[in-house]
């Protein structure tokens, strides 16, 4: 590199910097913290303002209500009330991806029996953002012929 190559170089180094935007003052209202779905993560959107009321989903039924453990893989089709494209099924304490059907007005997610390897009965719940139904019981059974062996 020449001694005039070295001066430009030197020079492009030393510009200032464009000048970045500062940073709001406390006190002006902000658009975060954002709140993402579950169901559509590329999707965000503004906290739900206080005086909004949200409708408490309330399950009435699910189908199947039960499975053998090691079962194959099944969807799980809830309904009941107040079920949106956002409601989300929360299936043994874990949030699951979620479908929801609107034409039915039921939502759905796949169940996983091979996940469970002991008999257990666990928690359905459907929540709507800060609102969430009652729980329903979900039963994981031992199959017959493990059954017959433990005894």
């Amino acid at each position: 590199m020449n001694d005039r190559e070295k001066d430009h170089d030197v020079a492009e180094r030393e510009k200032p910097l464009a000048k970045a935007k500062a940073a709001p003052r406390e006190g002006t209202p902000q658009a975060f913290p954002y709140s993402a779905s579950i169901n559509e993560p590329q999707t965000v959107s503004t906290p739900i303002p206080p005086d909004i009321e949200v409708p408490v989903p309330a399950i009435t039924s699910l189908n199947p209500a039960s499975c053998l453990t090691g079962d194959p893989d099944f969807p799980l089709i809830v309904s009941g009330d107040n079920f949106f494209g956002d409601s989300v099924i929360n299936f043994a304490g874990q949030d699951e991806p979620t479908t929801y059907d609107a034409d039915a007005k039921t939502l759905s997610t796949i169940v996983k029996p091979s996940l469970w390897a002991e008999p257990v009965v666990v928690q359905v719940i459907i929540k709507n953002g800060p609102a969430q139904s009652g729980p329903v019981d979900f039963e994981f059974a031992a199959p017959a012929s493990r059954a017959k062996k433990g005894k």
